[in-house]
């Protein structure tokens, strides 16, 4: 658990200290709030010509300084990874006032409704059984004039609903239809996964990997959860299998198929979920805390039932 007091020291004395590397800026903590109510602190330079500006996030920072605390050399470090990231007074994202010009951009996540009930309030969302569907907007490499690491993006409020002039709903139907239409989730046997890591298991007999019946279907992006609302991929790999499943919400990144077995434990399953969830994922990167049930045979026409919740 994290030291506040310490943490908050910290971050003053990195704000000090960037003060100095940039007097002519503006050097600004904020506080932001991620997923699940996660709370970091992050710290913005901000020229006078400069409207677009990267936030750096303080906290991994933190937990690298360690007792030493913040040193020269680390504070150097990090001016060099903020001035990395930053992309100057000549870039202007003015376009993105426009929907016409973001509504191609649009796509969706799946988060926990009820972890973020306050965060929703002002955001645009349709529920999925207890998981709620959130739009966001991706930003593409060339417009930020740099090479980026991952995706940048940034979620969808009701104030840019106003901004665009349309309604959550328009919203909501551009990003699940774009996400439904672009992304494309794949479905791979576990012990497959397993065997790319470690060679050694190359060998493995068919019975092997039949005593592995887990797989791991995802888009392949930090979002890949939002592949549970994929209903007729479900339905084809439940019809290839001939068998319901299981669906294990192993992080926001991706699920866990289980096809399902007479007599497996429902609670087995939720045990497992809330062990990891409080041992091996960061909090914001839960997305639920008990398992899913997916019926080949019930024919759904509306998302949010075409799973049901398992007790």
């Amino acid at each position: 658990m994290t030291d506040i007091i310490g943490f908050e020291n910290f971050a003053d004395e990195v704000r000090t200290a960037m003060e100095l590397r940039y007097p002519d800026d503006r050097v600004e903590l904020k506080r932001v709030t991620k997923n699940n109510g996660v709370i970091y602190t992050g710290i913005t330079v901000c020229g006078e010509d400069e409207r677009v500006y990267p936030t750096m996030y303080l906290e991994p920072f933190y937990e690298e300084a360690g007792e030493e605390g913040l040193t020269e050399e680390l504070i150097d470090r990090m001016c060099g990874i903020y001035e990395s990231r930053r992309v100057g007074n000549t870039l202007s994202l003015e376009h993105l006032k426009d929907y016409g010009a973001v509504k191609d951009r649009l796509r969706c996540r799946l988060i926990n409704y009820e972890a973020n009930a306050g965060r929703l309030e002002e955001i645009p969302h349709r529920r999925f059984l207890d998981l709620a569907i959130v739009p966001y907007c991706m930003i593409r490499e060339y417009e930020l004039n740099r090479r980026i690491a991952g995706e940048a993006s940034f979620v969808v409020t009701n104030v840019n609903l106003k901004l665009w002039g349309v309604t959550g709903d328009e919203v909501l139907e551009d990003s699940i239809g774009n996400t439904l239409r672009e992304e494309d989730p794949q479905i791979t046997c576990m012990f497959d996964m397993l065997r790319k890591l470690n060679p050694g298991l190359a060998e493995a007999s068919e019975d092997e990997i039949r005593n592995c019946p887990m797989y791991v279907m995802t888009t392949g992006s930090s979002n890949g959860a939002i592949s549970m609302i994929y209903e007729d991929r479900l339905r084809e790999f439940c019809d290839k299998i001939g068998r319901d499943i299981y669906i294990i919400p192993s992080s926001i990144s991706e699920v866990i198929i289980v096809p399902y077995e007479e007599g497996a434990s429902e609670e087995m399953f939720n045990e497992m979920i809330r062990e990891v969830n409080e041992t091996q994922l960061d909090r914001v990167d839960i997305l639920s805390d008990h398992v899913y049930y997916f019926d080949r045979d019930l024919g759904f026409t509306e998302p949010v039932i075409k799973m049901k919740k398992v007790s």
